[in-house]
């Protein structure tokens, strides 16, 4: 049995016979400490901030990086609901990149928030109005 699990992951089959996600390789970048690789500051953001702050793709991310000195992780869980982020460096630093991320996070939610009102005050007013609008002329 032990022999038939180490043929299937040696395959590249999971234990339920799926296939293992590619192994995620990321080499530390020459200009991070490993030393500050061992407490890692994790937080939640919902999927859509993440795909906002991050690009869909998670693009931003190196540049992130790079502007702040930390090392950045992004993964979905809860089913694609939500996205756990880790970030790796000083404990200053992790606190202000924390900070920064969820300050864009507010951001992001109220220009939403803000957005949807619009749309509902337009279908609003549409639903309101008794016919085509004819316009007006100025009164002289």
């Amino acid at each position: 049995m032990v022999d038939d699990v180490g043929a299937a992951e040696a395959r590249g089959d999971g234990l339920l016979g799926f296939p293992l996600p590619p192994p995620r390789i990321r080499s530390r970048p020459w200009w991070f400490p490993v030393q500050e690789l061992r407490n890692p500051l994790v937080f939640s953001l919902e999927a859509w901030l993440a795909d906002s702050i991050f690009g869909p793709d998670r693009a931003v991310v190196p540049e992130m990086e790079w502007m702040s000195q930390a090392l950045l992780t992004v993964d979905t869980v809860h089913a694609g609901k939500l996205v756990e982020v880790t970030v790796f460096g000083r404990p200053a630093v992790q606190r202000r990149v924390k900070s920064v991320l969820l300050s864009l996070a507010s951001s992001h939610r109220e220009q939403r928030a803000r957005a949807e009102k619009m749309e509902r005050l337009e279908e609003f007013l549409k639903a309101q109005a008794p016919g085509p609008q004819v316009p007006q002329r100025p009164v002289a």
